[in-house]
């Protein structure tokens, strides 16, 4: 079946199952470096809940307070940090310096349970790490299910305004 062809390096005498079993490792193991990578753009978050606020704990310890910005999106926080880095290299054959700019950014979403105003949340920066306490005393719990609704009368083509 597979005797020449393109394929013949992927089949090299092998039975399906054989390759099956090394596409799936093949697979699994671009899925975990993939994960190690994706934990490495991005920054650890640990969230607390007590009865009068919320807080979150945002581990950003190659940022300075300057370089971090908290927007409110959607009944959640997204919190961005972003700094220009500058790398300088100097020749020792030449003496000349060479400089290299380069722009490190990392954000992460943080959703919320219930309903609250910018008034509600207030920011800390200490030793690398960045403490946000939302103040539940004005939010609602959030309902994320929409009620549905259904007439008494079940006819099929009509809609009430």
């Amino acid at each position: 079946m597979f005797g020449k062809g393109p394929l013949m390096p992927f089949f090299n005498n092998r039975s399906m199952d054989d390759w099956l079993k090394s596409f799936e490792q093949f697979v699994n193991k671009g899925i975990t470096q993939f994960e190690q990578y994706a934990d490495q753009l991005s920054f650890e978050v640990e969230t607390e809940e007590t009865p009068q606020d919320y807080r979150i704990y945002a581990n950003l310890k190659e940022y300075q307070p300057e370089d971090i910005q908290i927007e409110v999106l959607n009944q959640g926080l997204q919190i961005k940090a972003q700094k220009e880095e500058i790398h300088s290299v100097k020749n020792k054959r030449t003496g000349h310096f060479q400089e290299r700019k380069s722009m490190k950014r990392t954000e992460r979403f943080v959703q919320l349970p219930f309903m609250f105003r910018n008034e509600d949340i207030k920011a800390q920066y200490n030793s690398g790490i960045l403490m946000i306490t939302v103040n539940k005393s004005g939010g609602e719990t959030a309902n994320p299910t929409v009620p549905i609704e259904v007439p008494k009368e079940n006819n099929e083509n009509e809609f009430e305004e």
